[in-house]
């Protein structure tokens, strides 16, 4: 949050005491910044997903915390200067969150959206609010009333940014105030507390707590000023949170603090676990690492440093409400999500002339890049000892390495086989040549910081300081090698019976690769994903076939109004939305070019009007077999490809979450 927008209202609480009297002023001041929404209808589109599976997905916790907010106090709290709910159904939608239907005529109670889960904190047995991967996951596209559900889509809420008016910054200011409106503050002791004076006064100690916490984090990692490019709704700076939280917030290193300018889109979850590189670099190939780095970022607690700054000893290094369970049952469950369907009733009728023409242009312009690129699962090499390290590693953890499903290669080097039956390979394409914006790459690459604690320092060399420097990748390396396994060892996960290397994500040891480039992924359910490119910078897929000087410069997001003619959310600038400015540093939307220019950036001929539409109905239906024998054929087909293998380890590591999603869709069931 911006503490810098709360001066002058602190200034006139000292003078007009506007705290206490809740003016009409402070209240417009603070009002939220909310999008309208008329929905009639949800509608779940088919993902092969069960409805067990969907709750496990919503609200299985990862261990992540706001702050140490606890869960029932969301429900209770109320906006800056008013009485109204913080967390109604209608201030949560209107900030981009998704509300259970249940919820929708329940505007005077506040509610926790979908991916707002909850855990256990074991420091003092409080349930706090969990924010899950669901939450930046979901997505809705709206037409006419309709909300399509897309489960493991791009969400479009404003969580990670502090603008004024949107819901951290609300959650901030009405924190503040509460110190100053005893009125306010009573009402939210009320309902959480009720008249018990014991409760009451520990309430009053944990909420000061968290209020301490929220501002020592909004000065640090999450001070505006390592923001300069404004990540606005549905995009987060991603790598440059995670950077600034555990290299400057976690390793208490201020200096490590620097410029986050590089926001991009929540990535879409369908068929991410075929994949060997993820993340839009495409810099690590291990889901509980990359789920682990994610959660660090997302401000799950986790004790690494003592106060002089060395590690904590054993036994209290790593001590953390991460919960590699959750994130477990999280991974087997998004391993059954299939791509969305196009529903014709809702969106149109596809005109299969049309498409037939767009599968052939397909294959000869985007397939070469996107694929899927079917590979036969790969050996990883292992490091077998202390002096190890096969594929050249900043940091490797030969223990771990060897703690997987172990075989040994012609040369009786010991290797993991990787468990799938196949896996895509995805091509780094560099920025040079995708012509992109390049500042989530290259901050990635060429940012660096401190390790402090992480790689000993060397007295004798006197250039120990610059040369014990890591990127981003190389120090959370450097970090996960030690802390995934300790946190494994607290959760029980051992190497009997596969335990690890289930855990690990199909027997995949943890790898880094440092390459200035974007991976080009499958395209399947594509159309379901505005915005597009990594930043978020073209609003629709019809823009992105069009030439650079027909995109949009700047357009509005926020509202999930869906343009199925250009498959893309509607661009007007509504109350609420962010204005995307295209003319910002990391937010060009140059590249990905279809020109006969000689250009940076061109990756096919110049497509004329009758070929963007074509492109465009053909990517509605690819891949979806229901469509593949009147496409004469696709071979994009996703019935294709083997399911993944399955997981008894991971269908266990659900079992503590499905009672409690069960109870809760019982509830939904009866308030039907």
């Amino acid at each position: 949050m911006d503490l810098r927008l709360l001066r002058l209202p602190l200034w006139m609480l000292s003078f007009g005491g506007l705290a206490l009297t809740g003016c009409s002023l402070a209240h417009k001041f603070f009002e939220p910044n909310i999008t309208e929404e008329s929905i009639t209808e949800v509608r779940y589109l088919d993902q092969g997903w069960s409805e067990e599976d969907r709750q496990l997905f919503y609200s299985t916790p990862q261990g992540t915390e706001l702050q140490g907010l606890h869960y029932k106090w969301l429900e209770a709290l109320e906006l800056p200067f008013s009485e109204e709910k913080l967390a109604s159904a209608e201030n949560m939608r209107g900030w981009g969150f998704i509300v259970e239907r249940e919820k929708a005529s329940e505007a005077d109670l506040g509610v926790h959206p979908v991916g707002m889960g909850n855990h256990v904190n074991p420091e003092d047995d409080s349930v706090r609010l969990d924010l899950g991967c669901a939450l930046c996951h979901t997505g809705e596209l709206h037409y006419k009333g309709t909300a399509l559900r897309v489960d493991g889509g791009q969400a479009i809420h404003g969580m990670s940014t502090g603008a004024p008016g949107e819901f951290t910054h609300s959650l901030g200011v009405t924190a503040v105030e509460m110190l100053f409106n005893p009125a306010k503050w009573n009402r939210f002791a009320d309902n959480v507390a009720g008249d018990d004076p014991q409760q009451r006064r520990q309430l009053k100690k944990d909420f000061a707590a968290f209020r301490k916490r929220f501002f020592e984090f909004a000065k640090g990692p999450g001070n505006p000023d390592n923001f300069p490019t404004t990540e606005g709704r549905g995009r987060t700076d991603a790598v440059g949170r995670i950077a600034n939280v555990v290299f400057g917030y976690n390793l208490g290193i201020e200096d490590n603090y620097t410029k986050a300018d590089a926001p991009v889109s929540y990535p879409f979850l369908w068929d991410i676990w075929r994949f060997d590189w993820v993340q839009y670099t495409g810099f690590t190939n291990q889901a509980m690492a990359r789920n682990v780095g994610e959660s660090l970022g997302v401000m799950a607690p986790v004790k690494l440093v003592d106060e002089t700054g060395a590690l904590l000893p054993e036994g209290e290094f790593g001590q953390s409400t991460i919960n590699v369970e959750g994130m477990q049952c999280i991974e087997t469950t998004l391993r059954k999500l299939r791509p969305p369907k196009w529903p014709e009733d809702v969106l149109g009728k596809i005109d299969i002339q049309q498409a037939r023409r767009g599968k052939a242009l397909f294959a000869d312009q985007c397939a070469h890049c996107h694929g899927p690129h079917e590979s036969k699962p790969y050996s990883w090499a292992l490091a077998a000892g202390p002096e190890d390290n096969p594929a050249g590693q900043r940091s490797v953890n030969w223990q771990w390495d060897m703690s997987g499903q172990v075989s040994y290669d012609e040369q009786n080097r010991p290797v993991r086989e990787d468990w799938r039956e196949s896996i895509w390979a995805i091509p780094w394409i560099d920025i040079s040549v995708i012509g992109t914006d390049p500042n989530a790459a290259q901050n990635y690459v060429n940012h660096e910081f401190d390790p402090g604690p992480l790689v000993p320092r060397d007295p004798t060399d006197p250039n120990d300081a610059e040369n014990r420097r890591v990127n981003a990748g190389d120090g959370l390396q450097l970090l996960l090698n030690t802390l995934v396994p300790v946190l494994y060892e607290n959760s029980g996960i051992a190497a009997d019976s596969n335990g690890v290397a289930d855990y690990d994500g199909l027997n995949v040891p943890f790898r880094i690769v440092n390459k200035t480039a974007y991976k080009a992924r499958p395209l399947h359910g594509v159309w379901a994903t505005p915005p597009f490119l990594h930043n978020g910078s073209v609003p629709t897929i019809y823009d992105l076939l069009s030439p650079l000087e027909a995109r949009p410069v700047r357009f509005g997001v926020g509202h999930r109004e869906y343009n199925p003619a250009k498959l893309g959310y509607v661009t007007d600038l509504r109350p609420g939305n962010f204005e995307f400015d295209t003319r910002q540093t990391g937010n060009k939307n140059s590249g990905h070019l279809f020109t006969d220019a000689d250009v940076n950036g061109r990756i096919g001929k110049r497509l004329d009007e009758g070929e963007r539409m074509a492109l465009l109905e053909y990517i509605k239906v690819m891949g979806n077999p229901d469509f593949s024998e009147a496409l004469g054929g696709d071979p994009q087909n996703w019935n294709q490809y083997p399911a993944a293998p399955h997981s008894a380890i991971g269908e266990q590591a659900c079992n503590q979450f499905r009672h409690a999603s069960a109870t809760r869709f019982a509830t939904r069931e009866e308030s039907r």
